[in-house]
C-alpha cells in the first residue's frame, strides 16, 4: 500500500520497518501479516496529489529482502479507509502508465 495522506489517527497494519527516500519524499515503511505479508509506504508529509513510479516502491522491498526479484504487481487500486465516523475520497484524476 501506498498512503499519500494520513490523518484522523488511522495508520497502517504492522510495525514500522525502516524508511525510504523515493520521488521526492521521504517514506516509512510498515510491515504487517493479515496471513500474508502486507507491506505500506506512508509519506511523512501529507499529500493530495503524486506522480510515483511504483517500481521504486517494489525495489525497496527487494533491496531490503523482504520481497523477491521474481514477483510482479498484479492489480492497482485507489481509495480511502475510512475507520471512523464517515469519509470522502473526491478523484479527479487517476491513471495508470505501464511500461
Amino acid at each position: 500500500m501506498v498512503w499519500l495522506n494520513r490523518q484522523g489517527g488511522a495508520g497502517p497494519l504492522g510495525t514500522k520497518y525502516g524508511s525510504v527516500s523515493l520521488d521526492g519524499a521521504m517514506w516509512d515503511i510498515y510491515q504487517g501479516d493479515i496471513g500474508w505479508k502486507v507491506y505500506s509506504f506512508v509519506r511523512r508529509t501529507n499529500t493530495t496529489s503524486a506522480t510515483l513510479n511504483l517500481d521504486d516502491f517494489t525495489q525497496a522491498l527487494v533491496r531490503r529482502k523482504l520481497l523477491s526479484n521474481d514477483k510482479y504487481v498484479s492489480g492497482i487500486e485507489s481509495g480511502t479507509e475510512v475507520f471512523h465516523g464517515s469519509g470522502r475520497l473526491d478523484t479527479t484524476s487517476y491513471s495508470v502508465d505501464i511500461g
